[in-house]
């Protein structure tokens, strides 16, 4: 009788540890946050007159999927996106958006960075795109305020409207 409760005492300790456990690798592996990138702008990206005339391209996008993700010279994850309609520029497609911040590994952890608190794209959402780029190089955009997620047809409109006078009366950006 003496045996039960020291081998309940051990079951209780190992299913402890392996609980612990469990936390540990959930919390530090999968999808920990690890902070927050500050950028610093040349322009004033709330105002849409100013983000438009810095950009090179406008547009409305389906996000397809995630492609990768690149490190030089800042962290930035990669996505296909549909382009639905052009507002500015000349792209056409699917092209490559790319975001800073993203997923890192180091060693087993997991840890996500985002720029200025801008959540990672969402595939299958539709967002407003103000970015800066080629076909080649791929699409950036400002943080927050280059990749406008689009709630609904009334949405779409409200927005699509908004950027196309804020590019009828851009302010273009002017190199110091």
């Amino acid at each position: 009788m003496t045996n039960k409760p020291n081998v309940l005492l051990v079951f209780l300790i190992v299913a402890a540890l392996l609980g612990a456990f469990a936390y540990f690798i959930q919390v530090y592996y999968f999808d920990t946050q690890h902070g927050m990138a500050q950028i610093d702008y040349a322009i004033n990206v709330s105002d849409d007159r100013e983000l438009v005339g810095f950009s090179s391209d406008v547009f409305i996008g389906k996000v397809i999927e995630q492609t990768g993700s690149s490190n030089e010279p800042n962290l930035q994850t990669h996505f296909s996106v549909e382009i639905i309609e052009s507002i500015k520029g000349n792209s056409t497609g699917n092209v490559t958006v790319k975001q800073f911040g993203g997923y890192e590994h180091v060693f087993i952890w997991r840890s996500l960075t985002l720029a200025d608190g801008d959540e990672l794209l969402r595939p299958g959402e539709i967002y407003l795109f103000v970015t800066k780029g080629d076909d080649e190089r791929g699409y950036t955009f400002a943080p927050t305020y280059g990749n406008l997620l689009i709630e609904d047809q009334e949405d779409y409109e409200q927005k699509k409207l908004r950027f196309q006078k804020a590019y009828a009366e851009e302010i273009p950006f002017e190199f110091p």
